[in-house]
């Protein structure tokens, strides 16, 4: 590729290198082995591993974040579970307590219309009693 004694610039750490590393640090990277510090590239290893360690703990972060996610929205439904059924007795209560009140009111007003009915007639035997009386009044007289 390159002679030994040429040297490339490497922009990353603002220098240069021979093309003898430059080869090897090609080769390494197109290599699917895992890097280590013994290939003689350390500062490539130190570069990826941290990486590769913030990537993990912040999957680890996120799955953490997850399952607590999970959990508030757990409880959340739990606790609408439970309103919803504390709502539907207090429903069903009052419910109940408005046919209570309902039938009450149908009793008082079938009472009151019997008591206009009597009142009614009431009245009109009075009237009755009241003609009777002047009636006799007349014949006595």
């Amino acid at each position: 590729m390159f002679s030994a004694q040429e040297r490339v610039y490497d922009p990353s750490a603002g220098t240069e290198i021979t093309c003898d590393k430059f080869e090897e640090l090609l080769a390494i990277l197109q290599s699917e082995e895992p890097l280590s510090t013994n290939s003689g590239s350390g500062e490539i290893n130190r570069k990826v591993q941290p990486v590769d360690e913030r990537k993990r703990r912040r999957m680890i972060s996120n799955r953490e974040s997850a399952k607590r996610s999970r959990l508030r929205k757990k409880r959340w439904l739990e606790n609408l579970t439970e309103e919803v059924n504390r709502l539907s007795f207090e429903n069903r209560e009052l419910k109940n307590r408005l046919d209570i009140v309902l039938r009450y009111g149908n009793d008082v007003s079938r009472e009151n219309n019997r008591l206009k009915t009597e009142s009614v007639c009431l009245k009109i035997r009075l009237l009755k009693l009241y003609r009777v009386l002047i009636n006799m009044q007349k014949s006595h007289t």
